[in-house]
């Protein structure tokens, strides 16, 4: 282990990495717990018009990340695409600081927070691509390693921003995002100081007769089955990270600070999870990690429907944290094999899982109706089984296939 990880931290090009996905970890986690909160409570969006702008980002980031996607398989130099990403949402998110109204919230996500949404996928296709080249041996490592200093982010940031909110406006947590977004674009940009952080079609070592051709993009049976497991296990998630605000502060009387230290908490646990997963994916499938962490989220998701206190939902944090670090990890490596020789239209993938997953629990928050938000829970674990069926049919399917 020490001599696969000898290294890691001396290269510019993953210090440079590493801090960027811990900023870009910090624009999410300080905009995610309270983006609901904002557009429902604050902008009094009702629930079908906050649902409807979820669902435009939705489809707008699908569009955005597959053609970012199949544009980083053919561009001589995959950090442009990185770093305009980084870009639009630093504007996006300081759209909603500096207007603070509804027009600005749905302007933002429906025109220009898709883009940044595909920032995540974005970084991580460029790691992936820099990694193989460089040091193929320990991408996987060191790539789960990246993940989970995205998940720090998650622990230090979503008190902050709930301090922030309490001290200041609700508003305030946009300004923050669009600062780590603006750092982003100013650390990243120093990688082209760096001669070997140049990565993209040109620049791969491939046979002169191969060097303008692709591989067909082709997905196997089994992994269409897997990638709607994922999508479905990413809509539990996603009914998740919009019911819990609302749960907590309309259902059980909280406060913004209790929301930022709930997602702070499952994000603590989620660290030493995420690398046990990561482990434990080089002795089992994919699929079986998948699978059972869907069934880990089921339960979390059927106690959170009938908890009674904020210290209840609290503790269950941990439950939920097991199964969300894989949710949230084993899924990128699962989905980037998806599409063999195209690294770049695989990783859009991870965009249009979620984007399809948030489409899904937008139109299911739509149809919500009742006065209490736990009740989304019930429906979040219904779904979540199911994604756990169909990855259980997926590793079933592979086996076959390898057998």
């Amino acid at each position: 282990m020490q001599t696969k990880l000898a290294g890691f931290w001396i290269s510019p090009v993953l210090g440079i990495l590493s801090l960027n996905i811990f900023f870009a970890g910090a624009g999410n986690a300080s905009t995610f717990p309270f983006r609901a909160i904002i557009g429902v409570e604050a902008l009094e969006l009702s629930n079908m018009t906050y649902a409807a702008v979820m669902a435009i980002n939705a489809f707008a980031g699908a569009a955005a990340g597959v053609a970012l996607g199949w544009l980083s398989d053919k561009i001589n130099d995959r950090r442009w695409l990185v770093i305009l990403c980084a870009f639009v949402g630093a504007l996006g998110f300081g759209l909603v600081w500096i207007w603070q109204s509804p027009f600005a919230f749905i302007a933002a996500y429906c025109l220009l927070l898709p883009f940044s949404n595909a920032l995540f996928s974005q970084t991580f296709a460029y790691s992936r691509a820099y990694l193989d080249q460089e040091t193929p041996d320990r991408a996987e490592l060191i790539l789960s390693f990246l993940r989970t200093i995205f998940t720090v982010a998650w622990v230090v940031f979503p008190p902050v921003a709930g301090w922030l909110a309490v001290q200041t406006s609700s508003f305030s947590v946009f300004a923050f995002a669009s600062g780590t977004h603006i750092a982003f674009t100013l650390l990243f940009g120093l990688l082209w100081t760096q001669p070997s952080a140049r990565i993209g079609q040109a620049s791969k070592k491939v046979e002169a007769a191969d060097a303008s051709t692709l591989p067909k993009a082709y997905i196997s049976n089994p992994y269409k089955i897997g990638i709607s497991g994922i999508i479905l296990g990413s809509v539990a998630l996603q009914l998740n990270i919009t019911a819990l605000p609302l749960v907590i502060m309309r259902d059980l009387g909280g406060t913004l600070e209790q929301v930022g230290i709930n997602a702070s908490v499952a994000a603590a646990v989620e660290v030493p999870c995420m690398i046990a997963w990561g482990y434990l994916a080089l002795r089992l499938s994919k699929e079986a990690i998948l699978a059972a962490s869907s069934a880990i989220f089921a339960l979390y998701l059927g106690l959170m429907s009938i908890a009674e206190t904020v210290l209840q939902v609290l503790f269950l944090q941990g439950i939920a944290a097991l199964a969300i670090a894989a949710l949230l990890s084993i899924n990128i490596s699962y989905l980037q094999e998806a599409i063999k020789g195209r690294l770049g239209l695989s990783t859009s993938l991870v965009d249009v899982s979620r984007v399809l997953s948030t489409l899904g629990a937008s139109v299911v928050f739509a149809l919500h109706q009742g006065e209490y938000y736990a009740s989304l829970m019930e429906v979040a674990a219904i779904i979540a089984l199911g994604g756990t069926c169909l990855m259980l049919v997926a590793r079933r399917l592979a086996g076959k296939d390898n057998g």
